[in-house]
């Protein structure tokens, strides 16, 4: 149906990704990053940004992306710091680059909505669910959000473990 008058469609709307603080982990890497996480915090609420040393986790560089939180006149969005080998072979090159210019709104409203969640939670949680960016709806997706901070004071970092698989055909 055509649409009149130059009205715009409506924005396309994705199913949040599912979040829960079980933290149960069926990526070993995943269940591996977490207790480096758990770890490098020492009994804080979340490890220093600087805490962080990339020579001491060398086999879970692949599946690392490190993303700044940021809020500027009430708008949250996520910037990727760090984008580990894993997520950008299911989503394209992302390092370094503004979300808004190599992604659509839907998919970014999404990974904003539980980057957000985990910051309103303030402790790691475990996310799952299935790729809904171009045609890679037949991925599946677990991944590890845990807070950050530069200074201790406040989540200012997004630490970001991905894996990615298909789906089992076994039923």
């Amino acid at each position: 149906m055509p649409v009149s008058g130059g009205a715009r469609p409506a924005p396309i709307e994705l199913p949040p990704i599912a979040l829960d603080a079980e933290l149960e982990f069926s990526s070993s890497a995943l269940a591996d990053g977490l207790s480096y996480w758990n770890k490098r915090a020492a009994g804080r609420q979340m490890p220093l940004l600087a805490d962080i040393r990339p020579e001491e986790i060398v086999s879970l560089l692949p599946f690392l992306s490190l993303f700044e939180i940021r809020t500027q006149d009430g708008v949250f969005s996520i910037f990727p710091r760090l984008a580990g080998a894993k997520f950008e072979e299911v989503f394209g090159q992302i390092h370094k680059k503004e979300l808004h210019t190599v992604l659509p709104p839907e998919i970014l409203e999404r990974w904003h909505g539980a980057a957000r969640t985990m910051v309103e939670a303030g402790v790691p949680l475990r996310a799952t669910g299935q790729v809904l960016h171009e045609d890679r709806s037949f991925i599946t997706f677990e991944l590890l959000l845990a807070p950050l901070s530069r200074t201790g004071d406040e989540i200012d970092i997004l630490y970001l473990l991905s894996d990615f698989g298909m789906p089992s055909l076994s039923g």
